[in-house]
């Protein structure tokens, strides 16, 4: 047990020490930016550059990260624990947006009332879960925070009555710039050498 226990500590350990970087913070940020500017202009198009940089992780990865500290392969058990929880919470979701649609047929008026105004929130709650999940499982402490953060600007911003929008985007921002911090501190502590062990500037 005491093994097992010492392994797993390693393992959070490198997975912390691999995403010291920032770019998925980065990443996550952006696309919460990417929603909330969608939801304030109406257009898709923020979405869809919201979402972008997921397809770019691995390449930016590759470009940044992998010739600093190297490449890391995880487990595929840990792989499969983080997939099927991101797969409840995709269910969650798509749970809420029918219920968001054809809620008024399923069920009673007070609980799609209830949904209309308070969607946000249980959305902020379910990527919460997901962030506890994910800190969990990889050691990446900072998750919590971002859960906490999320939970407390979407109701702050319900209660306060500020424009929906508005606290989807300071969210958004809130993780962005922990996450291009993380970036500037990752690349000034881990230049980047040449085969003569160089420093090579960017």
């Amino acid at each position: 047990m005491s093994q097992e226990q010492d392994f797993k500590k390693l393992r959070q350990k490198t997975y912390a020490s691999y995403h010291q970087d920032g770019l998925i913070d980065m990443i996550i940020g952006w696309a919460i930016l990417g929603f909330g500017i969608n939801m304030a202009l109406d257009n898709s198009v923020f979405l869809f550059l919201g979402w972008l940089p997921i397809i770019l992780y691995v390449p930016i990865k590759n470009r940044f990260t992998v010739p600093r500290i190297g490449y890391v392969k995880f487990s595929s058990t840990n792989s499969l624990i983080l997939g099927i929880v991101l797969a409840v919470l995709l269910v969650l979701l798509l749970g809420i947006f029918i219920l968001l649609i054809v809620g008024p047929d399923l069920v009673p008026p007070q609980i799609s009332e209830w949904f209309r105004n308070y969607y946000l929130l249980l959305f902020a709650s379910i990527l919460g879960l997901g962030f506890a999940a994910a800190a969990y499982a990889t050691g990446i402490t900072r998750f919590y925070a971002y859960a906490v953060t999320l939970v407390f600007v979407f109701a702050a911003g319900i209660w306060l009555e500020v424009p929906e929008p508005v606290y989807v985007i300071i969210a958004g921002l809130l993780i962005e710039v922990v996450g291009v911090m993380l970036m500037v501190r990752f690349l000034r502590r881990y230049p980047k050498s040449n085969e003569d062990g160089l420093n090579e500037p960017e």
